[in-house]
């Protein structure tokens, strides 16, 4: 429940914020004492240190980033110990309930997106409740304390089970509070109880390299340098346990909040001592990693910083990454057009992973020139920014409409075994290259923005949805006169081909503002609609203000 609450989160906050969450994290928070503070304000938030790492490195905070975020996150948690009134796992019912009321009132994306992310919220503060009720069995176990007591004579042994039983728990604040039970009850001493901290920090700094095992390295980078951290922290601290409570009887008495300080003093310290290398350790570790055989996923490469880059540079940029944008669009009409004639069981596992590269695109370059639109443009400078901001958002589309529902069609075929007919073929395979020959038209008219390309994207808009209406016409008079039509697959070919005519709208869509600034578009198609301003009525003349005249 932990881990899909997180996912619902991360979807949620991405579907209502889109890129500018992404773009602000990975702008705002790159450097390591802003994501140290990141990390404590995600556990404060989360009361989890697991969740905040998970969370962040979606949004792409790694490296020494990340590095530095973990050990702020490490810092959180102990000051979710620290203020244990705080309990907020009872506003949990209360947050699923508003985000699941949000949802089904949204009225536009951000608000459907914004309730899926309190619903997660909600969800993970309920798992982490969760969690804590199933320890407080453990305080009143007879055959947990024998075990405890006998692990007591071998602390190294003690650290060791005091890592495991954190990991198996998935949550470091859970164990600090059972062994503050534990130590306040009396079932083990104080010093024991200090060793056992050491190891439920190794524990929980292990929890994200096990979960990011199978990630890239830069991923993997962070989650090591905390475990190695950690681990150097428990070795340093363990001779000095003893030494250690008699420093914290100066501070308070209570075993159980001297367990408490102690979490709060080894994180703190690893900390401060942690970003005094967290530059140099993230550079080490990534140099060990092996390198990865996998190519790395494509990702936008030219997104210079706003503030230190020209518009037309930055403008530029833009583009050389909306070309990429483009081949990867390209590559999933080819896998479409493929699946359209055989059967083809990968391609809905293909198109989905392309299509989220495709959104990743979307999300960055459209946060990124909302930024670029927000500073001292030419007119020209707006003018290309909004049919940017216009065509990857057609790009973006696009790739929904291949993964959503051309795909989810043709997979539908598939499992019915249904074959097209002969003209429904032809009618398929005509519509779709009718898409290659308009695709780079169209990026043409996005690179120059010339008119004469312009016109030409019309004109090859015109001709398509003469075709495709011909072809259409020609499939509803075979279905009526059909003996044995299957009603099926006639819905699959006209859902198809609906989807190829929106296709190829998004290609040809930025050939219009270029002709409407050119003054060559009609305000109307219909030929009744007049242009023209319509007339001013005359006023009659306020007889009210003339003398009044009596007729004799």
């Amino acid at each position: 429940m932990l881990i899909w609450g997180l996912k619902r989160v991360q979807q949620g906050m991405k579907r209502a914020f889109g890129g500018r969450l992404t773009y602000f994290i990975r702008d705002r928070f790159a450097g390591v004492w802003s994501a140290l503070g990141l990390g404590v304000m995600l556990t404060m938030i989360l009361q989890s240190s697991t969740a905040s790492a998970l969370l962040a490195a979606s949004l792409g905070v790694q490296g020494e980033a990340g590095l530095a975020l973990l050990l702020g996150a490490d810092v959180g948690t102990t000051l979710v110990a620290l203020i244990l009134s705080f309990d907020l796992s009872a506003l949990s019912p209360l947050l699923v309930a508003t985000g699941v009321f949000m949802e089904l009132r949204a009225k536009d994306k951000r608000q459907h997106g914004i309730g899926e992310g309190l619903m997660g919220l909600g969800l993970m503060l309920l798992a982490l409740g969760l969690l804590r009720q199933q320890a407080v069995p453990l305080q009143g176990s007879e055959l947990f304390s024998d075990m405890l007591q006998s692990l007591i004579a071998e602390p190294w042994l003690a650290i060791v089970f005091a890592a495991l039983l954190t990991f198996l728990l998935h949550s470091s604040l859970v164990m600090v509070l059972l062994l503050a039970g534990l130590v306040g009850a009396q079932v083990i001493g104080v010093e024991s109880g200090l060793l056992l901290i050491l190891g439920v920090n190794i524990g929980s700094a292990f929890i994200p390299v096990y979960l990011s095992r199978k990630s890239s390295n830069a991923k993997r980078v962070a989650p090591l340098g905390n475990l190695i951290l950690r681990s150097l922290g428990a070795l340093a601290f363990a001779p000095w346990v003893a030494e250690v409570h008699v420093g914290l009887n100066y501070v308070s008495m209570d075993p159980a909040w001297q367990l408490v300080l102690m979490h709060c003093l080894f994180n703190v310290t690893v900390a401060a001592f942690g970003m005094l290398i967290v530059s140099k350790l993230a550079g080490l570790i990534d140099s060990r990693l092996p390198r990865e055989t996998l190519a790395p996923l494509p990702s936008p490469k030219y997104l210079i910083d706003v503030q230190d880059t020209a518009p037309s540079a930055a403008l530029a940029n833009v583009v050389r990454d909306t070309l990429t944008m483009g081949e990867l669009l390209e590559e999933m009409l080819r896998e479409v057009h493929l699946g359209m004639t055989e059967r083809y069981d990968a391609l809905e596992k293909k198109i989905h992973q392309s299509d989220d590269i495709i959104d990743d695109f979307h999300q960055q370059i459209n946060a990124y020139l909302l930024e670029l639109g927000g500073q001292d443009l030419t007119e020209e400078e707006r003018y290309r920014c909004q049919d940017l901001l216009l065509f990857i958002t057609n790009i973006e589309h696009a790739g929904d409409t291949l993964e959503r529902s051309m795909t989810l069609l043709l997979k539908k075929k598939n499992n019915l075994h249904i074959d097209f007919t002969e003209y429904e073929h032809e009618a398929l395979d005509t519509s779709m290259k009718a898409i290659f020959k308009v695709m780079p038209m169209s990026f043409q008219v996005m690179m120059s923005e010339d008119v004469a390309s312009a016109r030409g994207l019309i004109q090859a808009k015109h001709q398509f949805n003469s075709t495709h209406q011909q072809y259409m016409d020609g499939q509803q008079m075979r279905a009526m006169q059909a003996d044995k039509a299957s009603p099926v697959a006639h819905s699959l070919f006209t859902d198809l081909m609906r989807d190829i005519k929106r296709l190829h709208s998004h290609f040809t869509a930025i050939a219009y503002p270029v002709l409407n600034r050119e003054g060559e578009l009609r305000t109307s198609r219909w030929r009744g609609y007049n242009e023209t301003k319509p007339a001013i009525p005359e006023v009659a003349p306020d007889t009210e203000s003339e003398p009044k005249t009596t007729t004799l």
